[in-house]
């Protein structure tokens, strides 16, 4: 990997619809070398995915928080396929320290949010924090 797919992979994180045409013009190569180095990032698995971020607000789900997950009551495979199951968890994280888990959720109201936090309190302690704003840096 050199500059030139650093390059490409920070323009693909600010826009993942970005064309290949619009690509090469920042990158100064032709269009079929930036496709083959966008496949080989792709096949090396540096890039694993295309995605989107979703307006949470938008979607009906103005309230955003975070859970933090620790003092595990059963064994973590079972929990993360409970949190699976559940519509308003968004984003599921393993993490050192104290906590075993970060959780970004969003739902439609503080209501929606506490049955949620309340089937979760059977399994682990749970500490929240609702999300005031969000700002995001692409390096």
């Amino acid at each position: 990997m050199d500059a030139i797919d650093s390059k490409i992979i920070t323009l693909l994180q600010k826009n993942a619809r970005l064309s290949i045409v619009d690509i090469s013009k920042e990158v100064c190569l032709s269009r079929p070398s930036v496709k083959e180095r966008i496949n080989k990032l792709v096949e090396q698995k540096i890039i694993q995915e295309f995605t989107i971020m979703v307006d949470q607000e938008k979607m009906g789900k103005p309230i955003s928080y975070f859970i933090e997950v620790s003092q595990l009551m059963i064994p973590t495979k079972k929990f993360e396929t409970i949190l699976t199951t559940f519509p308003d968890i968004i984003e599921i994280h393993t993490i050192t320290g104290t906590a075993n888990y970060i959780v970004k959720g969003a739902s439609k109201s503080t209501n929606e949010m506490n049955v949620l936090l309340s089937e979760l309190i059977k399994y682990a302690k749970v500490n929240t924090s609702l999300i005031l704003n969000s700002t995001y840096s692409i390096a």
